[in-house]
């Protein structure tokens, strides 16, 4: 006999996200979603460009999810890339989900339009163009005004942003506000509680029981600033001689911080975790999280963080969206601003109290706000 379930048609939804990397903030954010949403009723599927395999295919694979590869890029050869996606869109999807950080063209978005999908997200989660080299990224800023300027409410059925802040950065005056829906980087709040026992297991384990443990979470990019997080430090441990830096995650530049660290003599002081799947639990270990980041779409850790009841300190051009709790500093882009306030908060009071419903009511449960998402896929 035939389940009623079985019976029921599944909507398929092609997530469109940059390169797909391990512990990224765009990857963790599509991955919550899928984990909560009804399986039986959603087949997720994704498109990548990436040159480098894709390094968390066990995750899509483990959520039932068909990955697809196309070979090159509409700058390389567009007719070739055409032909690709059409063979992709030949499977039939009933949404397409862009999950996008600056502009380099909308021909995606033009094909999805001739091949009548029916639902056309465009979703924007930065607020610039994380290139390290100074001259191409203004080359790339220069082709991100020009694509924005072009753009227009043809061109997608919906429109996404993490923040107000990565609403204005990709789509400007091209789209009336009022048909941008702000989804919030929401979390699994009760995962990112804060765990006494949890928290002294994972201390015991990484050998940190008496370290004032700094951490940062975020791939080693240009965003993410990771060479003045490693100055801080290295001025923080003079005043405080027991801190230890924790760093997770993966990225292009991960071989340069690493010799940063070297050349300073910190190694014995830093944790370089790589990508992790247990991040609920290496922030219950740390006592403080800094984010330095040269721009965000919103900062997803610093809700996960929050959450937690961490103390918090981010770089000044963070959206003010992410301030849930009072646990969080915005700093300006100033060395010593940052060496002072981590040394501050190492030599005060380490009381720290669970803050995941503080952040569950002001909007970033993800089981109150995977809501909002279900109808947009159900275009309702």
């Amino acid at each position: 006999m035939i389940s009623q379930d079985a019976c029921v048609k599944k909507t398929k939804i092609l997530q469109y996200p940059p390169p797909l990397a391990a512990g990224g903030g765009v990857s963790n954010y599509m991955l919550n979603n899928i984990r909560y949403l009804d399986k039986a009723k959603f087949q997720f599927d994704f498109l990548s460009i990436s040159k480098e395999p894709v390094n968390i295919p066990g995750e899509l694979n483990e959520l039932g999810c068909k990955l697809h590869y196309l070979s090159c890029y509409p700058s390389e050869n567009k007719n070739k890339f055409i032909d690709e996606l059409n063979l992709v869109f030949d499977e039939s999807y009933d949404i397409l989900h862009l999950h996008t950080s600056f502009w380099k063209g909308f021909l995606i978005e033009e094909i999805a339009v001739q091949r009548n999908i029916p639902v056309i997200i465009v979703h924007s989660h930065s607020s610039n163009i994380d290139v390290v080299d100074k001259d191409k990224r203004q080359e790339a800023l220069e082709v991100h005004e020009e694509v924005k300027a072009a753009f227009n409410a043809d061109l997608a059925t919906h429109f996404c942003a993490c923040s107000d802040k990565a609403a204005d950065w990709l789509f400007g005056e091209q789209i009336p506000r009022e048909k941008i829906i702000i989804l919030n980087n929401a979390i699994d709040t009760e995962r990112f509680s804060y765990k006494p026992n949890i928290r002294d297991m994972a201390r015991k384990e990484l050998d940190i029981e008496d370290s004032f443990v700094i951490g940062h979470i975020g791939r080693f990019s240009y965003a993410k600033n990771h060479e003045m997080l490693i100055n801080i430090f290295n001025k923080v441990i003079q005043k405080v001689p027991n801190a230890k830096l924790m760093l997770i995650g993966t990225g292009e530049l991960m071989e340069n911080v690493v010799n940063q660290i070297e050349n300073l003599g910190l190694s014995d002081k830093v944790l370089v975790l790589g990508y992790r799947n247990d991040t609920d639990v290496l922030l219950q270990a740390m006592d403080i999280f800094l984010l330095p980041s040269r721009f965000e779409g919103l900062g997803l850790v610093l809700i996960e963080a929050q959450s937690t009841g961490l103390k918090c300190l981010a770089s000044e051009v963070v959206p003010r969206e992410a301030k849930i709790t009072s646990n969080i500093s915005f700093l300006p882009d100033n060395l010593n601003a940052w060496i002072k306030k981590t040394v501050e908060i190492a030599n005060g009071s380490q009381a720290r109290t669970d803050m995941s419903e503080t952040v569950a009511e002001a909007g970033y449960s993800l089981k109150e706000k995977i809501d909002i998402l279900h109808k947009i896929y159900l275009n309702r």
